[in-house]
Protein backbone atom coordinates (compact mmCIF):
# COMPACT_ATOMS: atom_id res chain seq x y z
CA UNK A 1 0.00 0.00 0.00
CA UNK A 2 2.89 2.35 0.73
CA UNK A 3 4.23 1.81 -2.78
CA UNK A 4 0.86 2.72 -4.31
CA UNK A 5 0.64 5.91 -2.27
CA UNK A 6 4.22 6.86 -3.11
CA UNK A 7 3.54 6.32 -6.80
CA UNK A 8 0.38 8.41 -6.61
CA UNK A 9 2.22 11.16 -4.74
CA UNK A 10 5.02 11.11 -7.32
CA UNK A 11 2.53 11.50 -10.19
CA UNK A 12 0.69 14.34 -8.46
CA UNK A 13 3.98 16.07 -7.65
CA UNK A 14 5.08 15.80 -11.30
CA UNK A 15 1.73 17.13 -12.57
CA UNK A 16 1.72 20.20 -10.33
CA UNK A 17 5.44 20.91 -10.75
CA UNK A 18 5.38 20.78 -14.52
CA UNK A 19 2.11 22.74 -14.71
CA UNK A 20 3.83 25.60 -12.89
CA UNK A 21 6.95 25.27 -15.04
CA UNK A 22 4.80 25.44 -18.18
CA UNK A 23 2.90 28.40 -16.75
CA UNK A 24 6.23 30.16 -16.14
CA UNK A 25 7.18 29.44 -19.75
CA UNK A 26 3.72 30.42 -21.02
CA UNK A 27 5.07 32.68 -23.76
CA UNK A 28 6.89 29.67 -25.20
CA UNK A 29 3.68 27.75 -25.91
CA UNK A 30 1.16 28.28 -28.67
CA UNK A 31 -2.48 27.26 -29.05
CA UNK A 32 -3.18 24.78 -31.79
CA UNK A 33 -6.43 26.40 -32.94
CA UNK A 34 -5.86 30.11 -32.45
CA UNK A 35 -2.40 31.45 -33.20
CA UNK A 36 -3.13 34.95 -31.89
CA UNK A 37 -4.15 33.97 -28.35
CA UNK A 38 -1.60 35.27 -25.84
CA UNK A 39 -3.53 34.57 -22.65
CA UNK A 40 -3.21 31.12 -21.21
CA UNK A 41 -4.52 30.20 -17.81
CA UNK A 42 -2.91 27.91 -15.28
CA UNK A 43 -5.73 25.47 -16.00
CA UNK A 44 -4.53 25.13 -19.62
CA UNK A 45 -1.06 24.16 -18.45
CA UNK A 46 -2.50 21.86 -15.78
CA UNK A 47 -4.40 20.08 -18.58
CA UNK A 48 -1.20 19.85 -20.64
CA UNK A 49 0.69 18.42 -17.68
CA UNK A 50 -2.00 15.83 -16.93
CA UNK A 51 -2.23 14.66 -20.55
CA UNK A 52 1.53 14.26 -20.77
CA UNK A 53 1.72 12.45 -17.42
CA UNK A 54 -1.15 10.15 -18.42
CA UNK A 55 0.62 9.28 -21.63
CA UNK A 56 -2.11 10.70 -23.86
CA UNK A 57 -0.27 13.82 -25.01
CA UNK A 58 -3.17 15.35 -26.95
CA UNK A 59 -3.86 18.98 -26.08
CA UNK A 60 -4.33 22.37 -27.73
CA UNK A 61 -0.98 23.69 -26.48
CA UNK A 62 2.35 22.85 -28.00
CA UNK A 63 5.89 24.05 -27.27
CA UNK A 64 7.53 26.49 -29.66
CA UNK A 65 10.93 27.19 -28.10
CA UNK A 66 13.91 25.16 -27.00
CA UNK A 67 13.27 25.48 -23.24
CA UNK A 68 9.61 24.53 -23.44
CA UNK A 69 10.45 21.50 -25.57
CA UNK A 70 13.11 20.41 -23.08
CA UNK A 71 10.65 20.76 -20.17
CA UNK A 72 8.10 18.64 -22.04
CA UNK A 73 10.72 16.01 -22.88
CA UNK A 74 11.80 15.81 -19.23
CA UNK A 75 8.21 15.25 -18.08
CA UNK A 76 7.68 12.57 -20.73
CA UNK A 77 10.92 10.88 -19.72
CA UNK A 78 9.90 10.95 -16.05
CA UNK A 79 6.51 9.53 -16.95
CA UNK A 80 8.18 6.63 -18.75
CA UNK A 81 10.56 6.00 -15.84
CA UNK A 82 7.87 6.26 -13.15
CA UNK A 83 7.69 2.53 -12.58
CA UNK A 84 11.44 2.21 -12.32
CA UNK A 85 11.63 5.16 -9.91
CA UNK A 86 8.80 3.97 -7.69
CA UNK A 87 9.66 0.27 -7.70
CA UNK A 88 13.41 0.41 -7.26
CA UNK A 89 14.32 3.71 -5.61
CA UNK A 90 11.42 3.87 -3.16
CA UNK A 91 11.86 0.24 -2.10
CA UNK A 92 15.56 0.56 -1.21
Amino acid sequence: MKLVLRTLFFHILCIFSFAYIYFYLSDDFQHNKENNVRYKSLLDFFLLSITVQAGVGITDLFPTTYYSKIALIIQQFLMILTHIITLYIFTL
